[in-house]
């Protein structure tokens, strides 16, 4: 078959955030944008690029993407949506499946691509990480030494950047909206630090005259709050309450609990080295603590002090790696949680272990799986390689995504609604926007938030979303196989006119709009308005939903997104 053309060519571990961090090392820019000591980092994303590049046929190979588009389409072409791989042996002997494995693989790149050829991004690199690690900095100076903040990454000048046309002061001034830091001690003594995100002026609020609310959860390996800010930002400008912090040994919280070391306890020091499950697992729980928390019944001191605007029946929460496994443990263990969201990967949960994942209040823990579950996965975790045989669809390990369909079907045997999206070369680094080193695919994470914002609109605002057409409800966001609609794109705020129309977030650069005094205005934001769904779906793993509907309480079921639902579900997508 014909394959498509290419039109154009959660952690970050140390080295990734030393070399993405030295953006900001050095004084001025050099002619792409990128000052002299990020060459090493610009170079490697160029040289990751060329040679996914360099394993296609040189009539595949093409120019940049045209001025002024946002998005590469052919990487989510209807004609590779299913190709019989003509197994023999376990080894793939179409040359066409072939072929299409290698554009999957170029395409998971191409988020490097743009971030490195944009002056745009460059210049707003340069800014934003220095910002940050100054501001980061001088709080360390002000908590002192009883407070060293987590991971030796701190340290790195520029470590802390992300997206940089997604800044907390650049969403205040276009959105109107508010971020108040927080900070409160955790269950160990640690003091964990985050922000919580308030909708612009206008947003509307539910029927109570409140919010619902979200927790947002980092990944692991020295993953900051700040790189889930598309999350929070947009879900903000949606009429939710958000909060992003970071665990125990990340980011601006503390590196250490209290008493450490404890030489009179098992474990000397809790959460130390770092990188282990207590951090995020018993994390996610200190947060909704927190967030739930009021001025007459504070947690670890402290309390949300946006407590009045939250209706604390509403939550839910979501994370991102070893983030999303903690928040499919916490979001069954305790029963305040309304919904869930794992961005790579979903965990089945057994109630009865839940004492030994997570320290839940008594009074909130829950006695069975009760929170439905949305799982957004992808077709490769950290370095996208050829996939020398055709995978398990259900994903696993080995394959696709931590655990694969593991956690959805989990959740389905017990008649929980759940829904699994797997994205067409998406990588483990989709929903953690760290610059210049590890790869990730264009429009991912619009994908992402399309999904994660139609799961909390339909579990929290009983699948109605005031900023969106009435016939537009979550439950059909969810099960369609059309297209894309404008949710993810934009904040179409009716009621504030001063809040509508506006997209924010890296994409594309337009040189045709750059202006040196606000290099930000070349910046042509990803968007998927008008995309296909199944054309963005894995060819690898299966897209699955079982969701009731709430118009007949039938339960909807989908057993492959991609193949248009099927009676048998296929033995390869």
């Amino acid at each position: 078959m014909k394959l498509a053309r290419i039109r154009a060519v959660a952690g970050c571990v140390a080295v990734v955030c030393v070399m993405a961090g030295s953006t900001a090392s050095a004084v001025g820019a050099t002619a792409d944008g990128f000052p002299a000591g990020a060459q090493l980092a610009v170079t490697y994303a160029k040289a990751l690029v060329a040679n996914a590049e360099g394993r296609l046929p040189a009539n595949m190979r093409a120019n940049a993407t045209s001025v002024g588009t946002s998005v590469d389409q052919d990487c989510f072409s209807a004609a590779d949506n299913h190709i019989d791989p003509d197994v023999q042996g376990g080894v793939p002997t179409n040359p066409a499946w072939i072929l299409r494995d290698a554009l999957n693989v170029y395409c998971s790149t191409l988020r490097l691509r743009d971030q490195a050829a944009s002056l745009s991004f460059g210049y707003g690199s340069v800014a934003d990480g220095s910002a940050l690690w100054l501001d980061q900095l001088g709080q360390q100076v002000t908590d002192g030494l009883g407070h060293i903040h987590g991971g030796v990454t701190t340290l790195v000048p520029g470590s802390q950047a992300a997206d940089p046309f997604r800044t907390i002061t650049a969403w205040e001034q276009l959105t109107g909206g508010t971020v108040n830091p927080v900070s409160f001690t955790s269950l160990d003594g640690a003091v964990l630090r985050g922000n919580i995100f308030m909708p612009p002026p206008g947003t509307p609020r539910l029927h109570n005259g409140k919010y619902p609310g979200v927790v947002i959860t980092d990944g692991s390996v020295q993953a900051y709050q700040q790189l889930y800010y598309w999350a929070a930002e947009g879900l903000a400008q949606y009429g939710y309450e958000v909060m992003t912090y970071d665990v125990q040994g990340q980011g601006d919280s503390d590196l250490l609990p209290s008493n450490c070391p404890d030489l009179s306890a098992t474990n000397i020091c809790t959460g130390v080295p770092y990188q282990q499950n207590y951090n995020f697992y018993q994390g996610a729980e200190d947060s909704l603590n927190f967030f739930l928390s009021t001025s007459t019944k504070p947690y670890g001191g402290s309390f949300n002090p946006d407590f009045g605007s939250l209706d604390r029946q509403d939550v839910a929460i979501a994370g991102h790696s070893l983030g999303a496994a903690a928040v499919s443990w916490v979001g069954q263990c305790d029963r305040r949680v309304k919904a869930i969201v794992a961005w790579d990967d979903l965990l089945p949960v057994t109630m009865s272990q839940c004492s030994k994942n997570v320290t839940v209040p008594k009074a909130d823990q829950a006695t069975s799986v009760h929170a439905p579950s949305l799982a957004m996965t992808n077709d490769y975790e950290f370095n996208p390689q050829p996939a020398g045989t055709v995978p398990d669809p259900n994903g696993g390990a080995n394959a696709g995504g931590l655990d694969g369909t593991a956690g959805y079907l989990s959740l389905v045997a017990h008649h929980i609604d759940s829904e699994i999206v797997s994205i067409r070369n998406g990588t483990h680094l989709t929903y953690s926007y760290i610059p210049l080193v590890l790869p990730a695919n264009e429009i991912g994470e619009r994908i992402a938030f399309y999904y994660t914002l139609a799961w909390l609109d339909e579990y929290l605002r009983a699948g109605k979303d005031p900023l969106l057409p009435a016939s537009d409800t979550a439950f059909k966001r969810l099960t369609s196989l059309g297209a894309f609609d404008r949710s993810a794109d934009y904040n179409d705020n009716r009621l504030d006119p001063g809040a509508a129309e506006i997209a924010i977030g890296a994409g594309t650069f337009n040189a045709a709009k750059f202006n040196p005094n606000d290099p930000s205005a070349a910046n042509v934001p990803y968007e998927i308005e008008g995309i296909p769904i199944r054309n963005t779906l894995s060819f690898y793993y299966y897209s699955e939903f079982s969701i009731h509907n709430p118009r007949d309480h039938a339960r909807a079921r989908c057993n492959d997104m991609l193949a248009g639902c099927p009676a048998k579900q296929p033995s390869t997508p």
